[in-house]
């Protein structure tokens, strides 16, 4: 099972059919992305359900709905246990963001947290879990598919944040107020910190 968000409702993959009251399952073989567009407008919904009976090609056929972005991130932790928290768009988030052609997805991972945040000397402690999401730019919808490290640092110098990505402010906060604070983030920051 995958779960892909748009905005504050999803999308669910699945290859096992429930009877659920009010969950309305479509076959994943016969929808459109306009399809799913449209039901998620709907106020009443709160969630879709995609099934397809084989599970390893869930995704693959999603993909083909929608042009997919790769991209990597860190949950960054500090000598004091601490997370590293960027305020972007007035919302709180992780640090992230597209991987280059030819980049690994881990390298992707440090550089971007890096470049948005100032902090260097970042390790790579374990791979944590991706997310999905939709977004729209110039009137065209992407997924983005984002893999997530856990991560450790040393630094201690002056945090930076990259302005010009939309980044207000970057900090450091114990895991638990950078919980409190995904509580009102974008449900992909959510489900890391859940």
């Amino acid at each position: 099972m995958y779960e892909i968000f748009l905005d504050d409702k999803s999308i669910i993959l699945t290859n096992v059919r429930e009877n659920i009251e009010n969950v309305k399952y479509f076959p994943l073989k016969d929808i459109s992305l306009d399809t799913i567009l449209q039901e998620l407008k709907k106020e009443e919904v709160s969630q879709i359900y995609l099934y397809h009976p084989k599970e390893e090609k869930l995704m693959k056929k999603f993909k083909q709905l929608v042009p997919t972005i790769k991209a990597g991130g860190g949950i960054v932790y500090n000598s004091e246990g601490k997370v590293l928290l960027i305020k972007r768009n007035g919302k709180w988030d992780l640090p992230k963001g597209k991987k280059e052609k030819g980049e690994n997805i881990a390298t992707c991972a440090l550089r971007e947290v890096e470049e948005e945040t100032g902090v260097k000397k970042l390790l790579i402690q374990r791979f944590r879990m991706i997310t999905y999401h939709i977004f729209k730019r110039d009137k065209q919808y992407f997924l983005k598919e984002t893999y997530w490290y856990d991560m450790t640092t040393t630094y201690k110098k002056k945090l930076v944040p990259q302005t010009e990505e939309g980044i207000e402010k970057v900090c450091w906060k114990d895991e638990a107020t950078a919980k409190e604070l995904a509580k009102s983030s974008y449900k992909n920051i959510q489900k890391i910190f859940n």
